[in-house]
């Protein structure tokens, strides 16, 4: 696939993970990000070719665009604010059609489908309970009837809870391990309930995969099978030679989800690679990587081996 892909947001979570994915593979990409956005990262993966504006419709924006000639966008960007939002939605459909894009990608949520279960397909009623899960429906289906009335292909991912080793500040895991590493207080609630991961690597594949079988609709984009959080844990306070210790009285309510896969795998053959259990292997090896021990836990470790 040689086709350039935009990025909007692009100096955000899933828009930066995404792209250096993608750029991975050789993929021509142009990051549209904000005018003051800071693009540090981007560059640190050698991605050069981005466009810092405040106005989608800005004609200069719109020329070198024109010149580029994206196929596909793909819209990461999100301030959770509805007004902001769906103004720059109406812009950046706007800026699809002035262009000639073929395609316009949206990013949802597990959280539109609202009653949490096992084996969510599409064909759930989104009866979303939060405001997070409510906005992203809401997009979803603005985005839909526009693109309808434009002649555009939309696609809408809903995500199961994504994360990776590259970019990520709020990954629950990720802040766990970098807590039981540096031996520091961890909060562990919920441990029983069980959920469904998708790492930005598979993301990204899922959204070159669903390009180039030029597809449409709503895809559920996850690894496809629930993983209790206990176990998780477990794992990486064993791979950290830690003891595992917690209050049972503390998580008595448990939830359950995970995403059916099948409609992806059927239309396109893409399947994640990713499991949890290799994604945890990895923020384990880059926390360990970027955080030599102190003196004094090297003290207490060389102490334990003793005990």
């Amino acid at each position: 696939m040689q086709n350039r892909i935009l990025i909007t947001g692009a100096n955000g979570f899933i828009g930066s993970n995404i792209i250096s994915e993608l750029m991975a593979s050789n993929i021509p990409i142009t990051a549209l990000v904000r005018e003051k956005s800071d693009i540090d990262y981007l560059k640190s993966i050698k991605c050069y070719n981005i466009i810092q504006t405040d106005n989608y419709l800005d004609p200069i924006v719109i020329r070198k665009l024109s010149m580029s000639k994206p196929e596909y966008i793909v819209h990461c960007a999100w301030s959770n604010n509805q007004l902001t939002d769906t103004k720059n939605l109406i812009k950046i459909l706007e800026l699809a059609k002035n262009i000639n894009c073929k395609g316009f990608i949206t990013i949802g949520s597990y959280q539109e489908y609202g009653n949490l279960e096992k084996d969510l397909s599409e064909d759930n009623i989104c009866i979303p309970k939060n405001s997070y899960g409510r906005s992203k429906y809401t997009f979803y289906m603005l985005t839909k009837e526009i693109c309808s009335s434009l002649d555009i292909k939309h696609i809408h991912l809903r995500l199961g809870i994504p994360y990776s080793n590259k970019k990520d500040s709020n990954f629950y895991f990720n802040d766990v391990i970098k807590r039981i590493y540096k031996d520091e207080l961890v909060m562990l609630k919920n441990i029983y309930d069980v959920q469904d991961y998708i790492h930005t690597s598979d993301i990204a594949r899922g959204v070159v995969s669903l390009i180039n079988n030029e597809l449409e609709g709503v895809f559920n984009l996850s690894f496809g099978q629930g993983v209790e959080i206990k176990s998780v844990l477990n794992m990486i306070y064993e791979k950290l030679n830690k003891k595992f210790i917690f209050d049972e009285s503390s998580s008595q309510q448990k939830t359950a989800f995970n995403l059916n896969i099948n409609k992806i795998y059927d239309q396109s053959n893409w399947q994640p690679s990713i499991s949890i259990w290799d994604g945890i292997s990895l923020l384990i090896q880059e926390v360990k990587f970027e955080n030599n021990p102190t003196l004094e836990q090297f003290t207490t470790r060389i102490r334990s081996l003793y005990k």
